[in-house]
């Protein structure tokens, strides 16, 4: 941010980029411990229902432990970086949910937990009922899964309300901060912007976690979220109703129904671990079909090996503990060469924690 800009700061905004890094420090430790705490419950019952010792997760060796702590140290520290240089608000660590919702809904995911195990244990990923059932019929063969072993899938309003805790038990609290690295990216393309004449795109909005922060990052710019899954998509359409620049489109990542170079960004968040990698190569042909030239792509995803090679172990041990069948495989086959022949320039990568943040942009030939 230029001189000039920095002494447009009202004294608020000054203020919160001060306390920016021991607020982003106490809240991601609390979230930490917090979820720590929750997990213990949540992965005993899975052990107790879901078939004992075969389900007990990776015991973490001295080396192990230490690649993971400065992974996360790196991660807090880079978040609070961010809200200091004002890439995003320090509004982007408001809590939605009231501590009587966390601790209700906590205890709806204890109880699916049982449900999600005993499936796991008799191995049935497909297991639909009622308007899930319907739902599924409507979708994707690959989409047809209880990802996670989780009821319903991705296709119930109770699954849409459970998700985003689950991820948040998974990562440790730090799913957020993972989800918030879309931006600097962005940021940096665009330069110092509220957004004003832009339009992005996100690819597999899920319930609208990430569509929240880009849309405190960038308040002028326009957002069109997408998602196969009608209950996630009316999920985000409620929690994001105060915003009155984003729209939401039901539809297929990889067959969508809008023009060609609509968007000036298009990004997803944890989307191509859950393709088969047919589905991972024709959303990439879309995502450059439907960005205009000169337009950013920014894909954050899982690790993949090589990566960070003292997380790899985890790359393992994931589609052992859940339900994600072509994870092995998008693990194996990295993403930046893929990107580059959909058509897109050389790729731009970097990591946090356990996730991968890869940009590129479409060619524009007028330059």
């Amino acid at each position: 941010m230029s001189p000039a800009a920095r002494t447009r700061l009202r004294p608020q905004e000054a203020l919160a980029r001060w306390l920016a890094p021991p607020i982003v420090a106490g809240v991601t430790g609390a979230k930490s411990s917090l979820y720590l705490a929750e997990s213990i419950p949540l992965f005993a019952l899975q052990r107790l229902f879901g078939g004992g010792t075969k389900s007990r997760p990776h015991r973490l060796g001295p080396e192990e432990r230490e690649a993971v702590l400065e992974a996360l140290r790196s991660l807090t520290e880079r978040d609070a970086e961010n809200v200091a240089t004002g890439l995003y608000p320090l509004s982007v660590f408001a809590p939605e949910r009231t501590p009587l919702e966390h601790a209700t809904r906590y205890a709806r995911l204890l109880a699916d937990s049982v449900s999600a195990a005993t499936r796991k244990r008799a191995r049935k990923p497909r297991e639909f009922a009622g308007r899930a059932a319907d739902l599924a019929t409507e979708l994707p063969d690959y989409y047809r899964r209880n990802f996670h072993f989780q009821t319903d899938g991705y296709l119930s309003d109770a699954s849409a309300d459970l998700y985003e805790h689950q991820v948040e038990i998974l990562f440790r609290g730090v799913a957020d901060a993972m989800r918030r690295m879309v931006i600097p990216p962005l940021k940096a393309h665009f330069g110092d912007t509220d957004g004003r004449g832009l339009h992005i795109l996100e690819l597999a909005a899920g319930c609208g976690t990430a569509t929240r922060f880009v849309a405190r990052a960038f308040p002028e710019a326009r957002i069109t979220c997408v998602d196969l899954s009608h209950p996630y998509l009316r999920a985000a359409r409620e929690r994001l109703g105060r915003f009155d620049r984003i729209g939401f489109m039901q539809g297929d990542a990889a067959d969508l129904d809008l023009r060609d170079g609509r968007f000036d960004a298009v990004f997803s968040v944890f989307l191509f671990h859950e393709l088969p990698m047919a589905e991972r190569v024709r959303v990439l042909a879309e995502a450059f079909r439907v960005l205009a030239p000169g337009g950013l792509h920014v894909v954050a995803d899982s690790l993949q090996y090589g990566d960070a090679p003292a997380l790899d172990w985890a790359l393992d041990e994931f589609p052992k503990q859940f339900h994600e069948p072509y994870y092995r495989d998008y693990a194996r086959h990295p993403i930046e060469p893929m990107i580059e022949t959909a058509g897109f320039d050389p790729s731009q990568t970097e990591t946090a924690f356990l996730a991968k943040i890869v940009s590129a942009t479409r060619p524009d030939a007028s330059r």
